[in-house]
């Protein structure tokens, strides 16, 4: 061999110098091929001038180079023979997928859940039912050794070392590929570990140092691109056919792509046939139960695979753990299809099974005994019923109430008495009611007695120990269980009125006030209360007396002074604490509009009238327009009780709940007619209204308006003048409209109301007209309009058409 330049020498290196002329052509594919790649892997970028360089110095021209260019651009990679560089292109056995984002677990979980019941399914059949259990083969796994090869299948050879090569090679029809150099090699039938031992032995012809015994240059081959395969199945498959899969599909594979077994199928007994002889009998429960994994063996090309009926399905029911129907084979037994439902519950009464079967035209039952479970031999449509264990003890004493251990627990030798159970659950809690205990004990009629005991006298050795019986239940009922809660009310003037506190003995009155929070600001600490109930538990008559009271006087330390002997409470006593006459919170009032000092006032004493406001605040200002002054007050808690109950009954009325709930819902205040200059002129009098806390006073300025409004042509306000009537005013506004009830009613800006009287039969009193004032006059409700010349009309018209019928009718029965 002779040694040739390494920018020349690319396909292989120490090659005989008399075929220069075909490492020149390999060189020239091998630049071409490079300049590919880049050009597939970035569009944009510019090929490197060093490699266009290369392909000139191999004596390339300038139009054969853009000419192969444009040759690879057009087939990418779609001839069967392409020679890539090891440096700059790794080749692996297939193609990697695209590595994707985990999906969460719990995504995974919920589409792992099975749609169906599995209790509906024969165990086993689930699993080429299920979408998220493929089987699909992994086409990225290493290459099997014992991968048979045949046509189609793509070879990936690289050779490294003194030489290098990279080849992608597809078997031919005839089961050859054909090496550059080398010629064709047949490879059908042969494993992939044999046909690497092949390409070794055919490329050693040309490359020296590939054999020997320290060699120099390496081989490995793996598959590319790998072939489709069709499988045929038949027999009771969801869907028999030809299916078309991988080379790498296993048996699995296939009856997944079927749609595993229908409902007659069996998964017991799945035959594979290759060449008319079988080379493998499937049973799925090996698999699933046994994990055997041999039997699911690799396809070829043309395998059958045939799907018998079941034999045998018996159903598993009761206190097992996989309650399942499972395919039997003949000869199997109890025991084998125990160990297919995992085995019996933790409950499970094992001693004997009852299994059902048919018998002719009707059905039979079973009793199988333990030692029968390895002989006795299943039959098809046979159903096992495993009961549970008695819900009843051979042992056990159960004790309740006032202990510190109550439970249950065993009668044996050493806890077989009241006393002993008593000392077992660590004795008596000290609330016992010692008059009485209960044993509860169950007679063999699986009625129940009861055994009254004095548990106390027992324990003392003052009566003779019971012996207990097994499911015996001693109660011994505690104080607090046979009395109602004992507790102490504190209401009042106390930071937590109306305070239930439980009972303990020597509670005194300034101890329930600290549980309470203590004494408000405004508590009399001289009249406090305690109410105690009467009871007399051998009283024969009633007594007019409903309860005891008692009085007390607290100091600054809240002791109770009353007495020298300690006042302590008793179950049920209340406790009031009374409010203080001489405690008054401060009571404001808010001035405003024309007034010398507009604000907010504190009343100094009750019964403070407007003229003491209105001097207190400074008097009027010479703008005020008296006559208007108007009064807001809130309302107080018996007032907004009042609004409830007209709300209420307004829900009752469906002609009034529309207004009056709408105009009530959201009313916080109201109105209250004053005469300020009446009130002004004659302190003292009627018209001097007496204010209450949070009563707002406006005085507004001199009004020249008057507001017209109701059921008027033109409903607007109109300018005041001296002496005008609502006469005036109405003609301002366009006079009564159609609908107008003519009795004006006129609301003055201090909130006082007046109304037109009727005098006599043609007369009427119309109310005085003020400045700033509101004439509204009202509509009248729909009894009281007249009927239009329209409606008259109507009417009429449709009783003559009704005369005009029956004199027709008469006239026809005569």
């Amino acid at each position: 061999m002779k040694n040739l330049d390494k920018k020349q020498a690319v396909l292989c290196r120490h090659k005989p110098s008399s075929r220069q002329r075909i490492r020149q052509q390999h060189l020239t594919r091998y630049i071409i091929g490079f300049l590919f790649i880049l050009v597939s892997i970035t569009i944009h970028a510019q090929i490197p001038q060093e490699l266009i360089d290369k392909a000139r110095a191999a004596g390339m021209t300038e139009e054969q180079i853009q000419k192969e260019i444009a040759k690879h651009g057009k087939e990418q990679n779609g001839i069967n023979q392409i020679i890539h560089p090891t440096a700059e292109n790794t080749v692996s056995d297939r193609s990697q997928p695209t590595q994707q984002a985990l999906p969460p677990l719990t995504e995974q979980r919920d589409e792992h859940k099975p749609k169906q019941p599995l209790e509906d399914i024969v165990f086993g059949r689930e699993i080429f039912s299920d979408k998220n259990l493929t089987f699909e083969p992994d086409l990225n796994m290493p290459t099997p050794k014992n991968y048979v090869l045949s046509a189609g299948d793509e070879l990936l050879i690289n050779v490294w070392g003194d030489s290098e090569l990279n080849l992608k090679l597809s078997i031919s029809p005839d089961g050859t590929i054909l090496i550059p150099n080398v010629g064709p090699v047949s490879l059908s039938g042969l494993t992939i570990e044999a046909a690497e031992n092949r390409i070794r032995q055919e490329l050693g012809k040309i490359m020296a140092t590939l054999d020997g015994s320290q060699p120099n240059t390496f081989v490995s081959v793996g598959l590319g691109q790998i072939r489709s395969i069709k499988v045929n199945i038949v027999g009771e498959a969801v869907a028999p056919g030809t299916y078309t899969l991988s080379s790498l599909a296993t048996l699995f594979n296939a009856l997944y792509a079927a749609g595993g077994v229908n409902d007659i199928g069996s998964l017991r007994n799945i035959k594979v046939y290759r060449n008319s002889k079988e080379i493998a009998n499937l049973d799925v429960y090996d698999y699933l139960l046994n994990g055997k994994y041999d039997t699911n063996i690799r396809l070829e090309d043309n395998d059958m695979i045939i799907i018998g009926p079941y034999e045998q399905l018996v159903t598993a029911g009761g206190k097992v753990k996989r309650d399942r129907t499972y395919e039997l084979r003949r000869g199997e037994t109890l025991a084998d299809l125990l160990d297919m439902a995992g085995g019996f519950t933790g409950d499970a009464y094992t001693n004997s099974i009852r299994v059902k079967r048919k018998a002719g035209d009707r059905y039979k039952i079973a009793t199988v005994n333990e030692e029968q479970f390895q002989t006795f031999v299943l039959q098809d449509g046979d159903s096992l019923m495993v009961d549970s264990v008695i819900p009843y003890y051979d042992n056990r004493i159960i004790i309740s109430g006032a202990v510190w251990r109550p439970g249950e627990y065993e009668l044996s030798p050493d806890v077989h008495t009241v006393k002993q159970l008593v000392e077992q659950a660590s004795g008596l809690k000290g609330d016992e009611f010692t008059g009485r205990a209960q044993i509860t004990r169950l007679n063999p009629d699986f009625t129940s007695s009861v055994i009254a005991i004095n548990i106390v006298d027992i324990l003392n050795g003052k009566a003779p120990d019971i012996e207990l019986q097994k499911e015996d239940q001693l109660y011994i009922p505690s104080l607090f269980d046979l009395r109602e809660p004992y507790t102490i009310k504190v209401s009042g003037a106390v930071n937590a009125p109306d305070t239930v506190l439980p009972f303990r003995k020597n509670l005194t009155v300034e101890d329930v006030i600290v549980l309470a929070g203590g004494l408000r600001e405004a508590a009399s600490t001289i009249n406090v209360e305690v109410a105690r109930r009467l009871k007399d538990p051998s009283a024969t008559r009633s007594s007019n007396q409903t309860a005891e009271t008692f009085n007390f006087t607290l100091d600054e330390g809240l002791a109770v002074t009353s007495g020298d002997t300690l006042f302590t409470l008793e179950p049920f006593d209340e406790v009031f604490v009374r409010f203080s006459p001489g405690y008054q919170e401060q009571q404001v009032v808010k001035v405003g509009g024309e007034i010398t000092f507009a604000g907010n006032y504190a009343l100094k004493k009750k019964n403070t009238r407007l003229s003491e406001l209105i001097k207190q605040s400074g008097g009027i200002t010479p703008d005020a327009y008296v006559r208007g002054a108007s009064l807001k007050r809130k309302l107080t808690t018996d007032e907004l009780r009042q609004i409830e109950t007209l709300l209420q009954l307004s829900n009752n009325s469906k002609q009034s709940r529309d207004s009056i709930s709408i105009s009530l819902a959201n009313l916080k205040e109201y109105p209250v007619g004053i005469d300020l200059q009446k009130a002004l002129a004659h302190p003292g009098s009627a018209d001097d209204l007496v204010l209450r806390d949070g009563d707002v006073l406006y005085i507004p300025q001199q009004q020249s308006t008057v507001k017209v409004s109701g059921s008027v042509t033109y409903p607007n306000s109109v300018t005041y003048t001296k002496g005008m009537d609502i006469r005036d005013c109405l003609s301002q506004a366009g006079g009564y409209n159609d609908i107008a009830r003519k009795y004006p009613i006129v609301i003055y800006m201090n909130g006082k109301v007046a109304t037109t009287q009727r005098k006599m039969i043609f007369f009427k009193r119309y109310p005085k007209v003020e400045p700033g004032c509101e004439i509204v006059v009202p509509a009248k409700t729909q009894r009281d309009r007249r009927a239009s010349l329209a409606e008259i009309m109507s009417v009429g018209s449709s009783v003559t058409s009704m005369a005009a019928m029956i004199t027709s009718m008469v006239n026809l029965l005569k």
